[in-house]
């Protein structure tokens, strides 16, 4: 499998100051980031698996942001293997923090609110989840798959196509994105604010945790020229991912509560999964309190 010091690093003096220059840098940087986790994630290290997540969604998410920067060709089918690294070790990661979450919060309740075996019913959902993930990313790394992947990634940021976009300076250009990426984001929560309905509601949240992340990871990309106003901007976006994460945890929570109480021969613990609901729908609700504070502030704040 190919490592970081495997691969010919671009020569991208001739991208000084550009679009592009900025663009392929952090590619570069993450692109060796996601390298160094898999070994890292072969040796079974705990963290590893969030991390090489986390390089793939910043990758696929610059290369959205920043697209008319490269011809399509050379972009576009890196984008969609991205998204499928990404679900494969967000499978993985996703149990993991499940069952932190629900331990956590059965650990909290009063020992005489506890009713039937649900710690075990937890453990035996997710540790089984988590499990046949990690196995499922253990094949997937060994694929042909992945292995095209990496190749098609290293031609990618060794030797960039790239268009006349991004021959443009780059502190215009990069501040243009992250002000298309803000509307986004804007548009998306103004959406959601005239949703009525629940489901629909929290749908529209999640996608705009998604905007969020994205214009975080623009605005992160754009640092090195934009200073200052982009380190704020990538706090700020930061802290309205992170909110809106808080509440996409309790909506999928409380479907796994309902599915759980729900399946026949658990041995009782209704009483417990009910009440664990309960305790979801208040952090769901505080949640979605705890942004529309912070929503204020962002919105009004920057002077993009």
């Amino acid at each position: 499998m190919a490592s970081a010091t495997d691969l010919p690093a671009a020569d991208t003096r001739a991208l000084t100051g550009t679009a592009g220059g900025v663009l392929m840098a952090y590619l570069q940087a993450q692109y060796a980031e996601m390298l160094s986790q898999e070994q890292r994630l072969r040796t079974e290290e705990p963290e590893a698996v969030h991390k090489m997540r986390v390089s793939t969604r910043r990758m696929r998410s610059v290369l959205a942001s920043y697209r008319k920067m490269l011809h399509p060709e050379s972009a576009n089918g890196i984008r969609d293997e991205l998204k499928w690294l990404s679900q494969l070790l967000g499978a993985a990661r996703d149990a993991q923090v499940m069952r932190h979450r629900l331990q956590e919060l059965l650990a909290a309740q009063p020992e005489f609110l506890v009713k039937g075996p649900v710690s075990v019913r937890i453990d035996e959902e997710l540790l089984g989840d988590y499990s046949a993930a990690l196995a499922a990313i253990r094949r997937g790394l060994d694929s042909p798959r992945y292995a095209a992947l990496v190749r098609d990634l290293g031609v990618l940021v060794a030797a960039p196509q790239l268009t006349g976009r991004a021959e443009r300076p780059a502190a215009k250009a990069g501040k243009k994105l992250v002000r298309k990426d803000l509307r986004r984001l804007k548009n998306r929560v103004r959406a959601a604010k005239q949703e009525t309905g629940g489901a629909a509601r929290s749908e529209l949240l999640h996608e705009a945790r998604k905007d969020a992340k994205r214009l975080r990871y623009a605005a992160e990309a754009f640092v090195p020229v934009g200073g200052k106003a982009a380190e704020s901007m990538v706090e700020a976006a930061e802290g309205i991912q992170k909110v809106l994460g808080e509440h996409q945890d309790s909506v999928v929570t409380q479907d796994l509560l309902l599915r759980l109480s729900r399946r026949p021969g658990r041995g009782g613990g209704g009483f417990t999964y009910g009440r664990l609901h309960a305790v979801e729908e208040q952090r769901l609700k505080a949640a979605e309190k705890r942004f529309r504070r912070l929503w204020k502030g962002f919105a009004g704040a920057h002077g993009w």
